[in-house]
């Protein structure tokens, strides 16, 4: 049971080949993700295990490392640098060699779905064309493209997930127990090192998998097999993801960060989550689209039809139950704040199910209403997941506004103190850089917090001649916004800080020679989003300054938003 034949075996590798092609369009789009943690991954190259944000566990991060070394030794065979220091400048003078091979592990990694989709199609009797229309819901899945450009763990989440979905159904079947007991508690594994988060399906699931085994084998038997996969997870979890093990307590203090950004504690969020989740299904780019997040729902009806040919009914309900309870349960702890990378395992799940069922009702043995409703149910997914795989692309290819608004801020304002919220590639003034520097160190010792080690390289020991003076905006990570600044209840870690309310107030500024703003979705942050002091911020830039220029997005999809320039210099 599980043995692959060689045209499966081809078509598997086939799959993902296409798969990674697709998701490899595009992955130098023009920005780096704020939560791509290129630098952790390098520092491990070094020695250093123990990342410095514990916001996931570790293990991707070292995956990356491994990957860095395989991109030192090509480029060192390419005569693309000499040795390490050449290796080591050249992430310092141009990371973008580095995200990108980053990307390519995350793409590489969404690109393993689409043949596991195939595979658990075919275990499940499907024939090899309506196996390849399941795969092809996976392949098209323009949230799993548009995740494959961002080096998260988020997208290891959802492979993870499909493969304990698809190792269970085997070992629930196989003829040699102990083999598929191994290879389940290492897909449970490896799902848990990509991000914890995973433990709201997986919990639900191992305790469904629990019943099955012993109605089917025998409480003996069935504990004995589950005993096998935890031990094995309780031994490997923790020697994949050793950095944890060794700063466990600022581990734990990261967790109640996460908590404060992730959860929602406004009343009657409850139901705005319920809500939120239901927009989210049926986005095209961002969700399921309307026609599978409805077959989605639908699935336990379908599935328990009487003329329903898909084996193993039992287990897959439980996959079903096992990502509604995780879902339903994820989305009333964090409210209406899900952003998109939130569902991308869920979404992976619900859409394996709903592929199954869609492709099973296209049987020839079905009456001809039935099959030709499923064809255009088929027709009408795959189109929309074509649509949404397009416009992912094609953002991923446009020409980044970054690049015409350095320009006009080189043409105009070269002499003039700069506030941006907008990262620049422009080089930077000395006296700027150590002015946030300076900011850095005095939070820190405001909340008695270390800063990680700011490397030598990243010192402007000399202004260049075209160098511009600009300060970030100070930013807060998402979820944070809403703390008091001098009540908090978890532990403040470095760039973990709330709003400083001194710093949202226009003069505070100005007296500092600021009089030109580079603000990025100027109308999201002047009108919707909280806190009230930000929200008043840019109404009175809007009110008291001069909008100069403004620069709509080219690639929202990839945070890029409109752009706009103010002047407080007065007339």
């Amino acid at each position: 049971m599980g043995s692959l034949d060689k045209t499966a075996a081809f078509m598997c590798i086939l799959l993902f080949v296409a798969a990674l092609l697709l998701r490899l369009v595009g992955v130098d789009y023009g920005y780096f993700h704020g939560d791509e943690r290129v630098n952790d991954a390098a520092k491990v190259l070094t020695g250093q295990i123990v990342p410095g944000q514990h916001f996931y566990p570790p293990f991707f991060t070292y995956l990356n490392a491994v990957a860095l070394a395989g991109l030192f030794v090509i480029g060192s065979i390419a005569g693309w640098w000499e040795g390490v220091a050449g290796f080591r400048a050249q992430y310092f003078a141009d990371p973008t060699l580095f995200y990108v091979t980053l990307r390519s592990v995350t793409a590489s990694i969404s690109a393993l779905i689409v043949p596991l989709f195939f595979l658990t199609a075919r275990h499940l009797k499907l024939d090899t064309p309506r196996a390849l229309l399941v795969a092809l819901f996976a392949m098209l899945f323009p949230l799993a493209v548009f995740m494959a450009h961002i080096a998260k763990g988020d997208t290891g989440l959802a492979a993870g997930l499909i493969g304990c979905f698809w190792a269970m159904l085997i070992r629930l079947q196989a003829n040699r127990p102990v083999r598929w007991d191994i290879i389940l508690g290492l897909c449970v594994v490896l799902t848990l090192s990509f991000k914890q988060s995973a433990v709201f399906v997986l919990g639900p699931l191992a305790l469904g998998l629990l019943v099955m085994l012993i109605r089917a084998e025998g409480q003996k038997s069935a504990l004995t097999s589950f005993l096998r996969v935890m031990v094995l997870v309780l031994i490997l979890w923790p020697i994949l993801n050793i950095g944890v093990i060794l700063d466990f307590r600022n581990f734990l203090d990261f967790q109640r960060i996460q908590a404060v950004m992730s959860l929602s504690s406004e009343s009657g969020n409850g139901l705005d989550g319920l809500t939120t989740l239901a927009k989210r299904a049926i986005e095209i780019t961002f969700g399921m689209s309307p026609v599978m997040a409805v077959v989605a729902l639908l699935t336990p009806v379908l599935l328990l039809r009487k003329e329903c040919c898909l084996p193993q009914k039992p287990a897959l309900l439980v996959i079903w139950l096992s990502l509604a309870i995780g879902t339903v349960a994820t989305a009333l702890m964090t409210g209406p704040r899900q952003p998109e990378h939130l569902w991308i395992g869920n979404f992976t799940g619900f859409l394996l199910l709903a592929g199954l069922v869609i492709a099973d009702l296209t049987r020839a043995d079905r009456r001809p209403a039935t099959r030709i409703a499923a064809g255009l149910l088929l027709l009408a997914a795959l189109g929309l997941s074509a649509t949404g795989t397009t416009k992912t692309l094609q953002q991923a290819l446009a020409k980044p506004i970054r690049q015409d608004v350095e320009t006009y801020l080189v043409k105009n304002y070269s002499d003039r103190k700069i506030i941006t919220s907008l990262h620049l590639d422009l080089p930077q003034m000395k006296e700027a850089q150590q002015a946030e520097l300076d900011r850095w160190d005095r939070l820190a010792r405001k909340y008695d917090t270390d800063l990680p080690e700011f490397s030598q390289e990243r010192r402007i020991a000399h202004s260049a001649p075209d160098a511009l003076y600009f300060v970030n905006l100070p930013g807060v990570m998402f979820g944070l916004e809403n703390v008091d600044e001098d009540s908090q209840d978890y532990q403040v870690k470095a760039h973990a800080w709330p709003l400083q309310k001194e710093e949202w107030d226009l003069p505070y500024w100005l007296s500092r020679g600021f009089t030109v703003f580079t603000i990025q979705d100027f109308e999201y942050y002047a009108y919707s989003a909280n806190p009230e002091i930000r929200r008043a911020f840019f109404q009175t830039l809007n009110r008291d300054c001069t909008l100069k220029h403004s620069f709509p997005a080219a690639k929202p999809l990839y945070l890029e938003r409109e752009v706009r320039i103010f002047d407080c210099a007065g007339p």
